[in-house]
């Protein structure tokens, strides 16, 4: 996902959060499905982690993330993207750097305020409706089928759309356990002697 999206979904949170009515549970709905998107957006495309040291292509065609230390790692996208492959090309991308930090931190605001408690009780509830819907599908055949298809270890539908499925509460702790990062920084510079 580019880091316009990533930031038009942060701006979208923010504004959810704001016009959230402490007393009127159901004005959270957006933030619940909203914060979800928002740590996929934010997700490395390696480990499938929040980014840390966020680093993106230099080709303006690829719109892939990944962390700093799982520069040049096996991407988990499936089709893999052809634009990405070489390593070399992905530097740290500032804008990356500086939205991270802001998930953290409007993650903090969120965990601190009185929505957090609805966010405790709506992750129950969901987890409840996910167990009886579960218990209430029909049970799978025992007869093996003609065709078996291999397991794919890491299909990007799969991490996707696990991701998506995650607690609320999970997006903010993953959010609250990053580390902070000094934005005035530079990245190190690597000087090539010919």
């Amino acid at each position: 996902m580019d880091t316009e999206n990533c930031t038009n979904l942060y701006l979208q949170v923010c504004q959810t959060f704001l016009t959230c009515k402490y007393d009127d549970p159901t004005t959270f709905d957006d933030l619940y499905k909203l914060l979800p998107w928002l740590r996929q957006s934010l997700t490395c495309c390696v480990c499938a982690n929040v980014i840390v040291d966020p680093m993106s292509s230099t080709q303006s065609h690829c719109q892939h993330f990944v962390c700093g230390k799982c520069k040049g790692g096996k991407m988990i996208l499936r089709p893999q993207c052809s634009w990405c492959k070489d390593a070399e090309v992905f530097e740290t991308n500032q804008h990356l750097v500086v939205l991270v930090m802001c998930f953290k931190k409007i993650c903090q605001l969120i965990a601190s305020s009185p929505i957090y408690e609805h966010i405790l009780n709506y992750d129950q509830q969901r987890k409840k409706e996910l167990a009886a819907m579960k218990s209430d599908s029909p049970a799978k055949s025992d007869t093996p089928s003609k065709r078996k298809r291999p397991q794919r270890k890491f299909a990007r539908t799969y991490v996707t759309s696990s991701l998506l499925n995650i607690p609320v509460q999970q997006v903010l702790q993953d959010a609250m356990n990053l580390k902070d990062v000094d934005i005035n920084t530079q990245p190190p510079t690597v000087e090539c002697k010919t």
